[in-house]
C-alpha cells in the first residue's frame, strides 16, 4: 500500500475484507488519526464498492450525531478510491455478544445509544438498511460504553433511494418480513434488525429465526413468531424486555414502535419502569383462492325419463353439449359414471336428493375440465372408488351430497376445486387432497367418516371456511408433510382426534372449535407448525394441546376449557406461546411442560384445575408474564427437579393447595408476583430445593415453608 491517500498519511492496516481494506491514516494539518476505507484492487466488486462508498459519504454529509461514526471525506487517488472517517478504538457489538462477558445491562444501554443515532438518521431522510451488530462499535468513556453506529454503504436516502425497489440489500437474518416481501425499505425495517439485535443480546447471540439455509431463514421471518424466550435469556435483566422485544419484533410494521427513539425509551423503562402490554404479532394473512364466474353462452340440455328431456342419460348430453352449455337434469336416479371434460353447468332440477348419480364401478363423475360447474346433485359410488374425483382445472360444486364407500371426494395434484354448500361423507375418508392439490370448501360438513374427515397428502393444500367436519370415528382434519390449511369458523368433531398436523405440516385456525374427541384437539406433531386464534378446545381425553418434538404452536385469544386430560402439554424440543388464552377445569395440568418443551404465555389464565395450574417438568422452561394461576386443586405452580419457571407479574391465587411448589434442582423467579389465600401456603420448597430469586415488590402473603429432615413443614424466610 502506498505511504499516501490523497492529504492523508496512510499508517498500518487495520483490517480487511471481501471488497477492500481498512488502514489506520492520519491528518497532518489537523493532526488526528482517521480509518481510512479502500477499495481492493482489481476487485470483483470495484464498481459496487466505489457505488456504496459513494452512498455512504452522501448519507454521512447529512448527519452529525455523537452515535454515529463521522466521514469526513470520500476521495479518489490515482484511480484509488476511499473514505476517510472517524478512528474509534473499540470493539463490534458481535464481538462483545459472542464473547458473553460484558453485562447485559450495558449492552442494552449500547442499544439503546444506537436507537438514538439511527432515530436522528430517519429524521434527516436517510435508512440504513444493514443494521447488524458488526456495524455497531463500543467504545469506553470512562466505564460508560459508548456506541457508535458506522457502515452506510447500503444506505437508503430520500423515498427513491439509490437501488431498485425489489432488490434486498443488507444481511438476511437482520431483514424485515415487509422488505423481503417487497424489496421495499422503512424507518420500520430498522427497527426490525434492531430488535433481532436485542433479541442476540438477552439470548448471547442466538438469532430468534434460525434455520440450516438461507431459504429456511427467510421463511421463519415471513411465516412463523421468533422462537420463543427461555427464563435464562432473562436472568440477569428485568423480565419487562419480553414484552420489548415482541414488539419490535412483530411482523407488521404498524405493530411495532413508532420511531427508533421510542424502542430505545422502551429499553431503558424496561430496566427501570413497567412496559406498556402490547399486542402480539397477528399470524400471517390467510390466503383465499377465488375465481370468477364463467358466462353461459352455450345452448340448454335436458335429461330426463318419460318425456321430460331431450337426452335419456349425462353420458349422452355432454357427448352434444358444447363448452358453455347448460345442462338441466330432471329428478331420478341415473345409474352411470360420467366424465365432464367440458366447461358446462349441471343443474339438478327439484328438492335436494331428488338428481342421484350412482355409479357401481369407478366414480360417479370425474371432472377433466378446466372450469365446470355441478349445483344440487346427489354422487354416489357403490364401488372403492371415490364418488367424486377432480383430475384437472377448478370445478365448482354447489349444494352437493357427495357418499362414498370409501372417499367421498378425491383432488388430485394440480387440481383447485371450489365446493360450496356441499354435504361429503365417506365410509373411509370424506375429502382427500393429493399432493399439489388445493381445496376450498364453504359452508359445508364432512361426516360419517370411519379414518379421516378432509386429509391433506403433503404438500396439498386447503381454505376451509364455516365447514362442519364430524362426527366421525376418525380424525376430522389431517395435515400431510408441507401441507397447508387455513380454516375459520369450522367445527372439528372427531371421535380420534381433531387435528392434526404431520411434520412441516402447517395451520391456521381462526374462531373454530375442536371438540369431544378420545387423544387430542389439536396434535402438532414434529417440526409442524400451528396458529390458533379465538378457538375453543374442549372435552378430549388426553389433552386440548399437545405438542411434539420441534414444533411450533402459537394460541391467541383461545380456550381450553374441561379436558379430562391435560389443557396444553408441550414435549421435548417442543415450542408453545400463548397470548390472551383461558385454561381452566382441565383434569391434569392446565399447562404442563415436558422435558425440553418451551413455552412462553402473556395475559393467559390457568384456572379451576382438578390438578396443577402449571407443571415444568424436568427440563421443562416456561415463562409466563402477566398470567393468572387461580383456583387449582393442586399447586397453583409446580417446578420439577431440572425445571426453570420465569413468573413476571404473574398472581396465584385461591388454590386448594400450595401457591408455588419448588422440588430440589429446580429454579424459579419471580418478578413482581402477588401470592396469597391459597390454602397450604404461598410457597412450599421441597428439602433440597433452592429459594426462588425474587425480583422487584413481589407480595408473598400466605409465607415460605419448607420441608425437613423428618418430613415436617417448617415455615422459613426467603433469601
Amino acid at each position: 500500500m502506498r505511504d499516501r491517500l490523497g492529504k492523508f498519511e496512510v499508517v498500518r492496516l487495520l483490517g480487511k475484507g471481501a471488497m477492500g481494506e481498512v488502514y489506520l491514516g492520519r491528518d497532518p494539518r489537523l493532526g488526528r488519526e482517521v480509518a481510512l476505507k479502500v477499495i481492493s484492487a482489481g476487485s470483483a466488486f470495484g464498481e459496487e464498492a466505489q457505488a456504496r462508498f459513494e452512498r455512504e459519504a452522501r448519507a454521512a454529509a447529512m448527519l452529525n450525531h455523537h452515535h454515529i461514526v463521522t466521514v469526513y471525506e470520500f476521495g479518489e487517488d490515482e484511480g484509488l478510491h476511499y473514505l476517510a472517517m472517524e478512528f474509534v478504538q473499540g470493539e463490534e457489538l458481535e464481538a462483545l455478544i459472542q464473547a458473553g462477558q460484558t453485562p447485559k445491562t450495558e449492552l442494552l444501554e449500547v442499544l439503546a445509544q444506537v436507537c438514538e443515532g439511527l432515530g436522528y438518521a430517519h429524521e434527516h431522510g436517510v435508512i440504513h438498511r444493514d443494521i447488524k451488530p458488526a456495524n455497531i462499535l463500543v467504545t469506553r468513556h470512562g466505564k460508560r460504553p459508548h456506541a457508535k453506529l458506522m457502515d452506510f454503504g447500503v444506505a437508503q436516502m430520500g423515498p427513491s433511494g439509490l437501488t431498485q425497489t425489489g432488490t434486498w440489500m443488507g444481511t438476511v437474518s437482520y431483514m424485515a418480513p415487509e422488505y423481503l416481501d417487497t424489496g421495499k425499505s422503512t424507518t420500520s425495517s430498522d427497527l426490525f434488525a434492531l430488535g433481532v439485535i436485542l433479541y442476540e443480546i438477552l439470548t448471547g447471540g442466538r438469532k430468534p429465526f434460525q434455520g440450516e439455509t438461507t431459504t429456511s431463514v427467510l421463511n421463519r421471518i415471513l411465516l412463523h413468531p421468533p422462537e420463543p424466550l427461555r427464563p435464562a435469556d432473562l436472568k440477569d435483566v428485568s423480565g419487562r424486555l419480553l414484552a420489548v422485544a415482541e414488539r419490535a419484533l412483530a411482523k407488521r410494521p404498524e405493530d411495532r414502535y413508532p420511531d427508533a427513539e421510542a424502542l430505545g425509551t422502551a429499553i431503558r423503562e424496561a430496566m427501570s419502569a413497567p412496559a406498556e402490554p402490547t399486542a402480539a404479532p397477528p399470524p400471517p394473512p390467510a390466503v383465499v383462492v377465488t375465481r370468477p364466474e364463467k358466462e353461459i353462452t352455450g345452448q340448454r340440455l335436458r335429461v330426463g325419463k318419460g318425456g321430460q328431456g331431450n337426452c335419456l342419460s349425462l353420458k349422452v348430453a355432454l357427448r352434444q353439449a358444447q363448452a358453455g352449455s347448460e345442462i338441466v337434469v330432471f329428478p331420478g336416479l341415473y345409474r352411470e359414471s360420467i366424465v365432464i371434460d367440458k366447461d358446462v353447468v349441471i343443474l339438478a332440477m327439484g328438492e335436494p336428493g331428488d338428481v342421484v348419480i350412482e355409479a357401481a364401478a369407478g366414480p360417479a363423475v370425474l371432472f377433466s375440465a378446466q372450469a365446470a360447474t355441478l349445483r344440487n346433485v346427489t354422487l354416489r359410488a357403490t364401488g372403492t372408488d371415490p364418488a367424486v374425483r377432480v383430475a384437472v382445472g377448478s370445478p365448482v360444486l354447489e349444494g352437493c351430497i357427495v357418499v362414498g364407500q370409501e372417499v367421498a371426494l378425491r383432488v388430485e395434484g394440480g387440481a383447485s376445486p371450489r365446493l360450496q354448500d356441499c354435504t361429503l361423507m365417506g365410509g373411509s375418508e370424506g375429502l382427500v387432497v393429493a399432493e399439489g392439490g388445493h381445496a376450498q370448501v364453504e359452508n359445508g360438513a364432512v361426516r360419517g367418516f370411519r379414518d379421516t374427515g378432509i386429509r391433506l397428502a403433503p404438500g396439498a393444500q386447503a381454505n376451509l371456511q364455516v365447514v362442519e367436519v364430524g362426527p366421525g370415528a376418525g380424525v376430522s382434519l389431517k395435515v400431510g408433510a408441507r401441507g397447508q390449511v387455513i380454516a375459520e369458523a369450522c367445527l372439528f368433531l372427531g371421535e380420534a382426534g381433531s387435528v392434526e398436523v404431520e411434520p412441516e405440516g402447517r395451520v391456521q385456525l381462526t374462531r373454530c372449535r375442536l371438540m369431544d374427541s378420545r387423544f387430542a384437539g389439536l396434535l402438532s406433531l414434529e417440526r409442524s407448525h400451528a396458529v390458533l386464534e379465538g378457538c375453543d378446545l374442549g372435552n378430549h381425553t388426553c389433552a386440548g394441546v399437545h405438542v411434539l418434538a420441534g414444533a411450533n404452536v402459537l394460541l391467541r385469544q383461545c380456550r381450553v376449557v374441561g379436558n379430562a386430560g391435560f389443557g396444553v402439554s408441550v414435549m421435548e424440543r417442543g415450542l408453545a406461546t400463548l397470548d390472551s388464552c383461558v385454561v381452566q377445569a382441565n383434569g391434569g395440568a392446565g399447562l404442563l411442560i415436558q422435558h425440553g418443551g418451551i413455552v412462553q404465555a402473556r395475559s393467559c389464565a390457568f384456572s379451576e384445575g382438578r390438578a396443577m395450574g402449571v407443571d415444568c417438568a424436568e427440563g421443562g422452561q416456561g415463562i409466563l408474564d402477566s398470567c393468572e394461576i387461580t383456583g387449582n386443586a393442586g399447586a397453583g405452580a409446580q417446578v420439577e427437579p431440572g425445571g426453570s419457571l420465569l413468573l413476571v407479574r404473574c398472581t396465584l391465587k385461591d388454590g386448594r393447595d400450595t401457591g408455588l411448589l419448588l422440588l430440589e434442582d429446580s429454579q424459579a423467579t419471580l418478578e413482581e408476583c402477588v401470592v396469597h389465600r391459597n390454602a397450604r401456603g404461598g410457597v412450599l420448597l421441597a428439602r433440597d430445593a433452592a429459594d426462588p430469586v425474587m425480583r422487584g415488590q413481589n407480595r408473598i402473603e400466605d409465607g415460605f415453608q419448607r420441608v425437613d429432615p423428618a418430613g415436617n413443614l417448617v415455615k422459613v424466610a426467603p433469601l
